[in-house]
């Protein structure tokens, strides 16, 4: 029974051929290739031209490997032995057409499987460069926009200053609005290059929860009834008064919220409910909830609302970046939460998400830091009637806007200075009580002029109070530059009560 099975699947696969020094067919089984007596190899296939320049001398054999060889229409991959047996040639053919189109189809797709993984390699290169040049010219353009933004700013601050008729202060009111709006705008696109390159950080601290919601009321009452809408708040008087999480994101995604609401409702209200869903431990559960009476956004849209730089109402003639709630959703993905909506054309939309915020227990809560308003800074008692200070800065504009800022409040000798070069050179001469300093000027930057002063050997000048600012407001680079020696650092574009709040709080 084994010999029938050998017969049947060897003998089938392997052919043996007799034949002469001239390549004349002396015998064959014709097991693969129908050989018929004095038939000639070299006239079946080129292959077998140089059988006489590569037949063996004794019963060496040689083998040939993946030979293809065309027989009644028929294509066979082969292997070939020849070898030498006394006076004749025994030329041995393997059929083996079924392995090496298996072998052939493994490696093809081993190969295309290699190819589609170096493709997709390729690919995420492509969008990592794409997402780093984007992230780069974000950062640039940040940069490059704050110092003209700051000056705008801080000009109109001063004319709103200055003596005005009633239609001159209408227009500076026009531009204090439209500044606020391109700086939010700055700001969120900054936060979505921060989000997407995965390096905004949450940083939790201990905040006034009701303070912050009562700032949200007072702002939003008034913008409400500003846009001819009513504003209903509704605050859970369970909510615990002092909670620790990151007050400036959860700001930022209730004010993107809520302008949204306002922005798309033209008449009736925005409801805006805060509520505890539970307390556990030292945790509350917080419901945050903004409901309008707006148009609505269609079923099929309600996900690329979330989506950067997308309006759902593309023939809208309100402004806007299409940033905001692709920033809430964001942030809160950071924070541990989620935004949910739910919406019907026409008859409004209602954003809500849930929060954990930790509570300090009562024996646990210390004195909540008050913050000083302005003309409190101002009146405050210190040491001098007034101080040297030294400001370093190229620009003319903000020279111009920081200088009449400083001086407005009678405090200061002001000494300007354009060239990071000359700076230790006015500090080493001059006994300054204080530093401004941009960290962008030339020749030495201002974060390497604040190492050095912190290095220098002599306590009346390595102790100098420096203020930064700046146009590069990533949160690394500020907390390099405070690691570099700076007291504090301003992002620009800043207002002046933030410039004056800063500069008092370190004056000796």
């Amino acid at each position: 029974m084994l010999e029938k099975y050998k017969n049947q699947f060897i003998g089938n696969s392997i052919q043996f051929v007799v034949l002469d020094d001239n390549g004349l067919v002396r015998e064959s089984d014709n097991t693969c290739i129908p050989f018929k007596t004095g038939d000639s190899l070299k006239d079946f296939h080129p292959f077998f031209e140089s059988l006489e320049a590569i037949a063996p001398d004794s019963k060496n054999e040689v083998t040939f490997n993946c030979v293809h060889l065309a027989t009644n229409g028929k294509e066979l991959i082969t292997d070939l032995v020849l070898r030498r047996e006394d006076d004749a040639l025994l030329l041995v053919i393997y059929d083996l057409s079924q392995h090496y189109n298996e072998y052939q189809s493994v490696a093809q797709a081993r190969n295309e499987s290699i190819i589609q993984e170096q493709l997709i390699a390729l690919k995420n290169i492509e969008l990592e460069e794409r997402e780093r040049f984007k992230n780069q010219f974000i950062r640039n353009f940040s940069h490059e926009i704050r110092n003209p933004l700051t000056s705008i700013m801080s000009i109109t601050q001063v004319l709103d200053q200055t003596d005005l008729d009633a239609e001159q202060k209408q227009m500076v009111q026009y531009l204090t609005q439209s500044n606020s709006q391109l700086r939010l705008l700055l700001e969120d696109i900054l936060s979505i290059s921060i989000i997407s390159s995965g390096k905004l950080q949450v940083v939790e601290k201990e905040f006034n929860l009701i303070k912050l919601l009562d700032l949200l009321i007072f702002t939003y009452t008034t913008k409400a009834k500003e846009a001819g809408l009513k504003f209903i708040a509704r605050v859970d008087d369970k909510l615990p008064q002092i909670v620790e999480s990151d007050r400036l994101r959860v700001y930022q995604v209730l004010t993107n919220i809520l302008d949204n609401a306002i922005k798309y409702t033209k008449k009736g209200q925005i409801e805006f409910t805060v509520q505890l869903n539970q307390k556990r431990a030292n945790k509350a559960n917080v419901r945050f909830e903004i409901s309008d009476t707006g148009r609505g956004i269609p079923a099929e849209k309600l996900e690329r609302i979330f989506t950067s730089f997308t309006q759902i109402y593309e023939s809208d003639k309100e402004i806007g970046s299409g940033l905001g709630l692709s920033i809430v959703k964001g942030l809160l993905t950071l924070m541990g939460s989620e935004i949910h909506v739910t919406s019907e054309v026409d008859r409004g939309s209602r954003f809500f998400f849930d929060l954990n915020l930790k509570y300090p227990l009562p024996s646990s809560i210390g004195a909540v830091v008050k913050d000083e308003a302005l003309d409190a800074v101002l009146r405050k008692n210190l040491k001098k009637d007034k101080y040297k200070l030294l400001l370093v800065e190229d620009d003319l504009m903000i020279q111009t806007v920081l200088f009449k800022f400083l001086s407005g409040t009678d405090r200061f000798y002001i000494e300007l200075v354009s060239d990071g070069a000359k700076v230790m050179e006015e500090v080493v001469n001059t006994n300054y009580d204080l530093i401004v300093m941009d960290v962008n000027i030339p020749n030495i930057r201002g974060d390497q002029i604040t190492r050095l002063i912190r290095d220098f050997p002599f306590k009346g000048i390595k102790d100098i109070p420096i203020i930064g600012v700046t146009g590069t407001v990533y949160e690394e680079d500020i907390a390099a530059y405070k690691a570099a020696g700076m007291n504090a650092v301003l992002p620009k574009p800043f207002a002046q009560e933030e410039l004056l709040k800063s500069v008092f709080k370190y004056l000796r």
